[in-house]
């Protein structure tokens, strides 16, 4: 599991969550440099799991599990109430202040997916499978990262057609953004600071001869 982003009390303090492996997480201050190991959160936490094994073909549970700071859990989501799976691989996730639960939810191996929205009782609310003027059968929908911003909206990256997917908080598209623009390709994941700046974090491509060196943009915004 890769944990994206998190809601707690240091996030006041402007340092950056990192995901360095699928359970290891490192926190940087953004003023020393300095790099620690982070305790527990002081809010709720929603995490995705599955089961051990292959995640394609799919098979086992599939699940959102809701713990409080105790690590108590509260909520476990999985299936609709027909009894169908909610989502197929839950990639990344964030919440916004409705209540609603936004899963970047990965369909094949090949990173295809889409954004799945919760309300908190569990029912989907919408789908969100990309924008039809830029995802295609050739180029299609592969979100990886999801953040909240501070009007609660939603930003998405899509990662091979180097996008930004702005949505409201039903689920809904506002508009999105081309980063090859400003050559920022690959964007990966994301987190906002206190001042104003989001943090976009890249990944090479597959086959590219620079698969060592990821990149970390910080740009202002406004308006989302």
């Amino acid at each position: 599991m890769v944990l994206c982003g998190w809601d707690g009390p240091n996030q006041s303090s402007n340092n950056i969550l990192v995901s360095i492996g699928y359970t290891k997480l490192k926190l940087i201050n953004t003023i020393t440099g300095q790099i620690t190991v982070p305790g527990m959160i002081d809010h709720r936490v929603i995490i995705g799991a599955t089961s051990p094994g292959k995640v394609f073909p799919i098979t086992g549970r599939h699940i959102l599990v809701v713990l409080d700071q105790e690590g108590n859990q509260l909520k476990e989501y999985e299936h609709d109430k027909h009894n169908k799976r909610l989502f197929t691989y839950s990639r990344c996730i964030t919440s916004t202040i409705n209540g609603n639960i936004y899963v970047v939810d990965m369909l094949n191996k090949d990173g295809r997916g889409r954004v799945v929205v919760l309300e908190p009782g569990g029912d989907i609310l919408g789908i969100y499978p990309g924008h039809q003027d830029v995802n295609t059968e050739t180029e299609p929908f592969r979100p990886v990262g999801i953040l909240t911003t501070p009007s609660d909206n939603i930003i998405v990256t899509d990662f091979e057609a180097h996008l930004l997917h702005i949505l409201i908080n039903q689920g809904q598209v506002i508009t999105y953004y081309n980063l090859s623009d400003m050559e920022i390709l690959g964007p990966y994941s994301l987190d906002l600071s206190t001042t104003g700046t989001i943090f976009i974090g890249c990944a090479s491509e597959k086959g590219s001869t620079d698969t060592t060196k990821a990149k970390l943009y910080e740009l202002e915004y406004s308006g989302i």
